[in-house]
């Protein structure tokens, strides 16, 4: 590993994000097809391993927009990086249609080879998750 190839995963990552804050797409964009997600905990509902950019999808992200009233926002709090490895710390928020607020804190661990995200390993407020995920679809 060289310091280039940390800089730029770090980089790569942070500028992600920063799109993403401005509401320029999203970080799920630069999964690979065959990315491999892992949902850490013990919630046999949300903690999984998902093998596919549309599994993950499919699971997770969508059923979360679809009950939100506008895009989740992310908040970076810090990002580390070694190697191909960077580590995201971010709040993300977003409105419900209610006008009661979704807020969670995730960390994630990210695996970058070349322009896409190959490997996650996500930790987050399963709890907080869940509740959204009760909510009806508007």
């Amino acid at each position: 590993m060289t310091a280039s190839t940390t800089e730029g995963s770090r980089a790569f990552i942070a500028e992600a994000f920063a799109k993403w804050a401005r509401g320029e797409g999203d970080v799920f964009s630069l999964l690979a097809d065959d990315v491999v997600w892992h949902i850490t905990g013990n919630d046999p509902a949300v903690s999984r391993t998902h093998r596919s950019r549309q599994a993950l999808l499919d699971a997770a992200a969508v059923p979360l927009r679809e009950r939100l009233a506008a895009p989740l926002k992310p908040e970076v709090k810090h990002i580390w990086a070694d190697g191909d490895d960077v580590i995201v710390q971010w709040d993300g928020t977003a409105p419900f249609p209610d006008g009661t607020q979704y807020r969670n804190t995730y960390l994630w661990i990210l695996t970058v080879c070349g322009s896409r995200i190959v490997e996650v390993t996500a930790f987050l407020d399963i709890p907080t998750f869940k509740a959204a995920l009760a909510r009806p679809r508007p």
